[in-house]
C-alpha cells in the first residue's frame, strides 16, 4: 500500500512538472480539460493505467475527438474505473454505457433513451483487463452478441459499432461545442452560435482545432 500511494504522489508531481514546464501551455490545458471530461480517478484506477490514459490525452488532446474517442474507449483505465471489466452477458453492468451517453458524449436531456442505456451495457460487455500487458482484451463467450437497437439502428454491436452510432448522433458535435464554449468564453451558452460551430466541428470529422479556432 505505501508503494502504491508513493506511485500515486509521484504520478501527481509529475503531471504537476509538466503544467509548470511545458512549451505548449494549450496541450497542458487541454490534457486537464478531458482528464476532467473523460473522468476517471486515481484512487481506484493504478498509476501506470492512469499515465497511460493522461498520455491519450496528450497526444489526442488538439487532434481528433473520433480518434480520441476511440483511443479512450479501448483504453483499460475507464473499463477498470466504471466497472465494465464486470460487465458480462449474464450480469450486464451499465455504469459505462450510462457515462458514455450523459458525461462524455451526447448530455443529459433526453437525447437518448433508459433502453438505449441497456442495449448499450450489452454491446460493452465481455471487455477484461490483460493485466500483465496493461491493455483491453475482448473475450468473445463474455459478450452479448444478441441484436438490439440502439438510436432506431438494429444490430450485433461492440464497442466500434457503438462509437460510430454515438459519433452520426448530432448532438455529440452540439455537447462537445457547449463544452468547449463553458471552458473557453462563459458559463452562458450561446445557442445559436453553439449551433453554428457544432455544425462546423461536425463537419470537419471532428477535428478539434476547427472547434478551438470557431469558439476563440
Amino acid at each position: 500500500k505505501k508503494i502504491l500511494n508513493k506511485d500515486r504522489k509521484n504520478l501527481q508531481i509529475w503531471w504537476y512538472q509538466q503544467i509548470l514546464d511545458t512549451k505548449n501551455p494549450l496541450q497542458e490545458k487541454m490534457t486537464v480539460f478531458w482528464h476532467n471530461h473523460f473522468t476517471s480517478d486515481l484512487q481506484k484506477v493504478f498509476p501506470p493505467y492512469m499515465l497511460k490514459q493522461n498520455q491519450i490525452f496528450r497526444i489526442h488532446g488538439l487532434g481528433n475527438f473520433k480518434k480520441l474517442l476511440n483511443e479512450f474507449m479501448h483504453d483499460p483505465a475507464i473499463h477498470i474505473y466504471l466497472d465494465n471489466i464486470k460487465n458480462k452477458k449474464q450480469n450486464p453492468n451499465e455504469n459505462l454505457a450510462r457515462e458514455l451517453l450523459e458525461l462524455f458524449t451526447l448530455g443529459e436531456g433526453g437525447h437518448y433513451s433508459e433502453q438505449d442505456i441497456k442495449n448499450i451495457a450489452k454491446a460493452l460487455t465481455g471487455y477484461r483487463v490483460d493485466f500483465n500487458k496493461q491493455k483491453l482484451v475482448f473475450k468473445k463467450r463474455q459478450h452479448d452478441s444478441s441484436f438490439v437497437k440502439i438510436f432506431n439502428s438494429s444490430g450485433s454491436y461492440s464497442i466500434d459499432g457503438v462509437l460510430k452510432l454515438i459519433l452520426s448522433h448530432p448532438m455529440t458535435a452540439k455537447f462537445i461545442t457547449e463544452k468547449f464554449w463553458r471552458e473557453f468564453i462563459s458559463d452562458k451558452p450561446d445557442e445559436k452560435e453553439i449551433e453554428r460551430i457544432s455544425i462546423i466541428f461536425r463537419n470537419s470529422g471532428y477535428e478539434i482545432k476547427e472547434l478551438i479556432s470557431e469558439i476563440l
